[in-house]
């Protein structure tokens, strides 16, 4: 009974410790707005730029120093995700936007 005890807890404990990046590639284009907010918790930035909503989550550990880190973008339209993944969203034209993800 012990032993199922601690491997429930190891389990649950491992869970909880998914990086931002597992979680947000479980995402879909069509997802609704409060599956993401479920899913990845409360943005750091949630804006509106030219008819989408843009949350973004950084991907930072507070008090360490890191050189790697990524943040996440999910856009959305009519409270449904567009475009979701790693990077910090840009202005494509007047009206679309793109995630740019620093990649050459």
């Amino acid at each position: 009974m012990k032993r199922l005890i601690a491997v429930t807890a190891i389990a649950i404990g491992l869970a909880g410790c998914q990086g931002m990046a597992s979680k947000i590639s479980r995402l879909e284009v069509g997802t609704p707005r409060e599956d993401v907010l479920e899913r990845l918790g409360p943005p750091d930035s949630d804006r509106s730029i030219i008819g989408y909503e843009v949350m973004s989550w950084l991907s930072r550990r507070p008090g360490r120093f890191s050189f790697s880190h990524k943040d996440y973008t999910v856009v959305l339209q009519d409270g449904k995700v567009t475009q979701f993944g790693p990077g910090l969203i840009r202005r494509d034209s007047k009206t679309t936007l793109q995630i740019e993800t620093g990649d050459p």
